[in-house]
């Protein structure tokens, strides 16, 4: 064997040993940052949880998505599930969203911020997570794109 193939074993060897699976992105796809990992479903939704809670931050609330369009999709003719897992989680940073809105009190349409992580029926062994893009209108909502940017590389980091 040569030196680049002994590398590329000892790397995918370090990667199973430490539990983590390749990760990519960021990519834009319409309104939404995505990243994308080889972990499943539960793993990356526990890492995404702990990273959320690894900031101080409480979830507001979470949002059941596959359930809900898997459940009503075949009643409005929608044959086809999209999803096999997916949730999205809704929290707040006080501080940020406080200067959010002294900058432009409409920009509470902002907050809640969301974070979403799923698996498509017809990509199996991909897992996603992904968030809207930074509204670049408005310059307070950096810190928002920021902190949802870190929360999503720490969940992939762990």
């Amino acid at each position: 064997m040569n030196r680049i193939t002994v590398a590329m074993i000892v790397l995918l060897l370090t990667i199973a040993a430490c539990g983590q699976a390749p990760a990519a992105g960021p990519e834009k796809i319409g309104p939404a940052i995505v990243y994308t990992t080889d972990n499943d479903f539960e793993w990356a939704r526990e890492n995404l949880l702990t990273a959320i809670a690894n900031k101080g931050l409480v979830l507001s609330a979470t949002l059941h998505a596959a359930t809900m369009l898997n459940r009503t999709g075949p009643d409005l003719g929608f044959k086809k599930e999209v999803y096999k897992d997916a949730e999205t989680y809704l929290f707040c940073k006080a501080d940020v969203s406080h200067r959010l809105v002294a900058a432009n009190p409409h920009n509470i349409v902002l907050c809640p911020y969301a974070i979403s992580v799923y698996t498509l029926t017809d990509k199996p062994g991909v897992t996603y997570y992904s968030y809207r893009e930074s509204y670049t209108e408005e310059k307070a909502y950096a810190p928002v794109a920021k902190l949802l940017e870190s929360i999503v590389k720490d969940a992939l980091d762990q």
